[in-house]
């Protein structure tokens, strides 16, 4: 190797290694300019294969990467080249030697056996990352700078895909042996999508196409051409809004197998006179026009979101929005201000449910701000966050809100949150968005006077902006801070989303430092709260499932996964404590903790999945079974056969009572089991005259002491299912339904469990009961129970529509509920005709689109709105219907939101039966990447993506002849969608990646002390004269970071010392390898 190649190979290693900033890295690479190497030489030092990262890319390489790039040092193809020369792609290449030609000829027969593997291949992220890298610089416009670039670029990329379908041929073939995809299929698909986003950035790359238009060179065009038309199908399968722009790309550029000149394509399209284009990967001849954002689109999107249970994920938000703006974050913001206040006016003039209005109150003051804090990084001068909400406020509707001061001319029939349904409950909205905005730094305090109209008449919360850290360290110091801050939850002031995420803070750590849950895994406030975790924690809950409405809140910044599986970890791992003296305060507490559980669970309709048990053997999922799976009596082990006697005994004879030795011998979880037993026995034996009415009215009156309360839920579940079968006990049960909902008398503490309880299953319970009442109308009592139900039945607030609703929609003649769909989808478009008019907005509610889902099928939905597009295109609406339409079918339900959570780990630090177990040695750290797991919802039924593709499909080419106008719109807005998934997965994919690939850094480099890292921060690059000072100054601080990481796998706790001399080093790193067998040598 030469002098230049030793200088930048070193450069390069010692940079990686001190984790270097790209940009600094790039200006010490314009200094070593001044030693000469050739940039294919350049190449292979940056990506030749590292010993020791197979799996996983260092994060930074693929940035030095661009920024050679950017500085011209290199150039994209002799990067292609290099990087297929070391692709593990090249390893499923039967051929690996053959020139692209005799590649893309022989794939188009059957292939031959793999070749074995070969050394030296590089991991396919840091593959996935260059070529997406390489990507983003052609989509720029940074890249090409010459003809001769083109040409090289276009060679490359034909040998990549001819490779990517060579290899991908080869995982069909080891599919078809062994049965089952292999890990290399996976890899090569994420390959295809990046080869495909780089074919997409060069087919709309204007230097490219111009270099297209004009003289080429034969023979890279015949091997372009033979490579793209091979691929095309390849990434159909993956991306279809990438294979039709490729297709396209092939057409007009005169790349299709077997066509000489545009010209003969020109005559082919005369000569056909239909034109569609309906065959192959989705064809061209559907007219594109260029996209409209319509007023409804955000509309619908931010209804989706909120239409039931809040599904706010951020990721998920971000992409959405990003996908349809295409990256004009002026108009999305905008947007997104207006939609958001559009939706708060539509449900008053619904008049929607109070904890409706209040839900979409806190998104709009609470979490919108937040969302245009992260929009904010992307916006450059002279466009500024001011400039958008201002323009968003010119388009709110001062009618549905009013300033404080036009409230003054007619009387204010509501206020506060959630007050009357008339415009006072909106007349301070504006002031507190702009206040909540300004909280964010959006717009300085001066500006909210200009904004609005009119003075304000509030001010800043008087502690500012709360941050997560900053209240956590408050709970910890002071465990009294916990109540104060729950009360903060429903506020509007813009403080809620760090109020939620603190408090999730707090209940993960006292229900992960709790003693009576043996996997601590949090030492942060241990001493703090280790004594006392499920107390707080306890009055957490307590607190959080009597305000339903602070759990929509705390669902617009968190996921149920998130707040909910810690506490069903420590639910599943309850025990009690050696030394425990009392039992009835140990019940009260797991009670109150699992309630908090079952009120999230019974509002949203959850299930064990959506609290991240993916385990069903967890007591928590177990407990969430249907009433109709309990267990009969015949089928209790021994044991809990014993506990149930004791339990009926403690209940029933009057000497007994629920003592001490009971709960003992009973741990809670498997009391709460037993409880549908227990209640159908007690049935059975009342209705058998066993024991009497009031005998069964005294044991009932125990479960209606606080300890006990929360057990009621399954109690009042298994009545609700009993109840529509015929037992002949229905005495029984209405007596003891009575006792239940009204008892004759409470304590208080009790009162608000007990309330808390029926309105957990009062919607079951009705339903239970009125149809008893239609089978037996003469019963009064049923009619006693539902008229003390009545307050309680309104907790739910899922998808589902209650009966009025859906009769006002099915009861629409002609058609029924299609026809009421289709005039919703006319009130949308009428209403984005006239987007500048602050008019008010079209009657709107996802849940109708849904229900019809639901009923109807997604198939009959979508050929509704297909025919309402054709009725559309009659008038002169634009492509407003194309928008809209759309917007219906990418709307995400909750099956589109992952469930993410982290595993609870083994045991580490706690009290277990009054003894104190050491931590265990940490783990190493490759093992974090594996903590997060990753869930989503099975699939149940057609969605209406799922039922366009069938429409695009199947019906499309039968129909092109017989009915163009509706086989075009089907073409239309099946691309439309596709391009909109497609605009999503590509805003995901590089964060992927780069997550993905941070996260397979060994702990060494990546979690190297601040201090070895700022080493290189220090450098001055004016005062680096030469690449010989450069490469010695970073030498010690290099070889530290090496024997620190080879240190730290091989489990020596180090104390990083700044003034380790070399000697050290070497000494530590000879002790690493000995330990380790890792050679830390430089």
């Amino acid at each position: 190797m030469g002098s230049q190649a030793q200088t930048w190979t070193k450069l390069l290693e010692r940079c990686l290694q001190d984790r270097i900033p790209a940009a600094q890295f790039e200006a010490f690479a314009k200094i070593l300019d001044r030693t000469p190497i050739s940039r294919a030489e350049l190449a292979r030092i940056v990506l030749e294969p590292r010993p020791g990262l197979k799996t996983f890319v260092d994060p930074l390489l693929p940035q030095y990467v661009e920024a050679l790039v950017r500085i011209d040092l290199v150039g994209p193809d002799d990067l292609l080249d290099v990087l297929l020369r070391h692709s593990r792609l090249r390893q499923l290449d039967p051929h690996p030697g053959d020139d692209d030609a005799e590649r893309t000829a022989r794939n188009s027969t059957s292939p031959a056996p793999p070749s074995p593997p070969r050394r030296g291949s590089n991991p396919v992220p840091l593959d996935h990352a260059v070529l997406v890298a390489m990507a983003h610089l052609f989509h720029s416009g940074q890249r090409p700078r010459s003809p001769r670039e083109v040409y090289m670029v276009l060679k490359a990329m034909a040998a990549w895909m001819s490779t990517v379908v060579a290899a991908g041929t080869t995982d069909d073939m080891m599919q078809s042996v062994t049965g089952h995809a292999s890990h290399t299929s996976s890899e090569s698909q994420a390959i295809v999508e990046a080869v495909g986003m780089f074919m997409y950035a060069i087919a709309d790359n204007p230097r490219v196409l111009s270099v297209l238009g004009g003289q080429f060179p034969k023979d890279i065009k015949s091997t372009l051409t033979h490579a793209l038309s091979l691929f095309i199908p390849v990434v159909f399968h993956s991306s279809p809004p990438i294979a039709t722009r490729l297709e396209a790309f092939q057409r007009t550029n005169d790349l299709v197998p077997g066509r000489a000149t545009k010209d003969d394509d020109k005559l082919m399209e005369d000569v056909d006179g239909n034109a569609l284009g309906l065959d192959g990967l989705g064809g061209l001849g559907a007219v594109e026009t260029a996209v409209i954002h319509s007023r409804a689109g955000l509309y619908i999107f931010l209804h989706s979101l909120l239409a039931g249970r809040p599904i706010i994920d951020d990721n998920m938000v971000l992409t959405h929005l990003t996908a349809r703006y295409k990256g004009d974050i002026s108009n999305l913001t905008t947007d997104l201000i207006v939609a958001a206040f559009d939706v708060l006016s539509n449900a008053t003039f619904r008049n929607e449910s109070q904890q409706t209005r209040f839900l979409l109150r806190a998104f709009l003051i609470n979490k919108i701000p937040v969302l245009l804090t992260t929009l904010s990084l992307s916006m450059f001068p002279p466009l500024t966050p001011e400039f958008c909400i201002g323009q968003a406020m010119t388009h709110v509707d001062t009618q549905a809100f009013p300033t404080l001061s036009a409230m003054f001319d007619a009387p204010n029939d509501g206020g506060g949150a959630g007050g009357g349904s008339g415009s006072g409950f909106f007349s301070d909205v504006r002031q507190e968005f702009l206040f909540a905005c300004c909280l964010h730094g959006l717009i300085p305090e001066t500006s909210i006077e200009t904004l609005l109209g009119e003075m304000p008449m509030q001010e800043l919360p008087p502690g500012g902006k709360y941050t997560r850290e900053l209240l956590v360290s408050q709970c910890a110091s002071d465990p009294g801070r916990i109540e104060p801050l729950l009360g903060e939850v429903e506020g509007m002031d813009g403080n809620a989303g760090a109020v939620v995420e603190a408090i999730v803070e707090a209940s993960v750590l006292l229900a992960s430092l709790s003693p009576r849950c043996p996997n601590i895994q949090k030492q942060i406030i241990r001493n703090m709260c280790a004594a006392k975790g499920t107390i707080a924690l306890k009055t957490i809950c307590m607190t959080l499932a009597a305000r339903p409405s602070s759990l929509d809140v705390m669902l617009c910044f968190a996921s149920p996964a998130a707040i909910l599986q810690p506490i069903c970890e420590l639910l599943d791992t309850w025990q009690y404590e050696e030394d425990q003296g009392e039992y009835q305060p140990v019940y009260e507490e797991f009670g109150c903790i699992l309630l908090v559980v079952l009120a999230f669970v019974h509002r949203y309709d959850l299930t064990a999945l959506d609290l991240g048990l993916a385990d069903g053997t967890s007591f928590v999922a177990q407990l969430l079974r249907p009433a109709d799976t309990t267990q009969r009596v015949d089928e209790l082990s021994e044991d809990h056969s014993t506990q149930l006697a004791g339990w009926l005994r403690g209940l029933f004879e009057p000497d007994s009572g629920i003592t001490d030795e009971l709960m003992a011998a009973c741990r809670p979880q498997v009391y709460y089991m037993l409880v549908p037993v227990l209640l159908s026995q007690s049935v059975l034996a009342c209705h058998a005259g066993v024991i009497s009415v009031e005998t069964l009215k005294g044991g009932l009156e125990y479960m209606l002491e606080t300890f006990l309360l929360p057990s009621l839920i399954s109690a009042l579940s298994w009545l609700s299912h009993h109840l529509w079968e015929e037992h002949g006990d229905i005495d029984v049960v209405m007596q003891i339904l009575q006792i239940i909902v009204k008892p004759s008398s409470i304590s208080g503490e009790a009162a608000v469990v007990h309330a808390v309880v029926l309105s957990l299953v009062g919607k079951q319970l009705e339903c239970a009961l009125r149809d008893l009442r239609r089978r037996k109308p003469d019963r009064s009592d049923v009619d006693v129970v539902l008229q003390h139900l009545q307050p309680h039945a309104t907790l739910k607030r899922t998808t589902a529509s209650h009966h009025s609703e859906l009769e006002s929609w099915t009861s629409h003649s002609p058609g029924g509920l299609l026809s009421s769909l289709r005039n919703t989808f006319q009130s949308l478009v009428l209403w984005s005709t006239a987007p500048d008019i602050n008019m008010t907005p079209a009657n709107y509610t996802h849940r109708h689109l849904l229900v019809a889902v639901r009923l109807l099928g997604a198939r009959a939905v979508i050929q509704t709105i297909l025919d309402e597009m054709k009725m559309q295109a009659q008038s002169d609406s634009g492509d407003l219907d194309l928008d809209i339409a759309t917007s219906l079918v990418v709307a995400p339900t909750v099956d589109d939101v992952p469930i993410v959570f982290e595993p609870c780990l083994p045991a580490t630090t706690g009290r277990v039966h009054g003894q104190t177990t050491a931590p265990p040695p940490p783990p190493p750290p490759s093992s974090s990447s594996h903590q997060q797991r990753t869930l989503y919802r099975p699939k149940t039924r057609l969605s209406l993506r799922d039922a366009l593709r069938l429409e695009h499909d199947d019906v499309a080419p039968k129909i092109s002849t017989a009915d163009p106008p509706r086989a075009e719109n089907i073409m239309r807005l099946y691309r439309r969608v596709e391009a909109h998934f497609a605009g999503v997965v590509e805003a995901n994919a590089a964060a992927d990646v780069s997550a993905h690939a941070l996260a397979g850094v060994p702990g060494g480099l990546a979690g190297v002390p601040g201090s070895l890292a700022g080493v290189a921060g220090d450098l001055d690059v004016s005062s680096v004269p030469t690449a010989a000072d450069m490469i010695q100054g970073l030498e010690v601080a290099a070889a530290t970071a090496t024997a620190v990481a080879a240190a730290a796998a091989a489990g020596i706790d180090v104390d990083v010392d700044m003034n380790m001399n070399m000697d050290d080093v070497l000494m530590l790193g000879q002790a690493a390898t000995a330990i380790s067998g890792t050679d830390t040598r430089m």
